[in-house]
């Protein structure tokens, strides 16, 4: 997933269902019956992944601009730790890759 960095970002396939809790989310993938639990900061990256603009720099300003006293590059290594999860779990694909299909 490292590739992200320079690339465009991935993006949520249109099959998961995302259940905002106040202390996170939760995400279901009907076909795989797979649950994924994200605490409040995934859940922001998550829920700003659309809104990124394909652009790991913007994605991560969006973090920082809900948690101003974490470090951007903190953020930029936990995002990218999260990308990896979420695509382990099958809850993303590489961007482009649903319109390709």
């Amino acid at each position: 997933m490292s590739a992200s960095i320079s690339g465009s970002l991935p993006i949520a396939r249109s099959s998961v269902v995302w259940v905002n809790l106040p202390d996170g989310a939760v995400l279901f993938v009907p076909e795989t019956e797979v649950y994924y639990g994200m605490n409040t900061v995934a859940a922001s990256v998550w829920e700003f992944l659309p809104q990124a603009e394909d652009s790991m720099d913007k994605l991560c300003s969006l973090i920082l601009e809900r948690f101003p006293d974490a470090e951007l590059e903190q953020i930029r290594s936990d995002v990218i730790v999260l990308l990896d999860d979420l695509e382990r779990a099958g809850l993303i694909d590489a961007a482009g890759a649903q319109s390709a299909a």
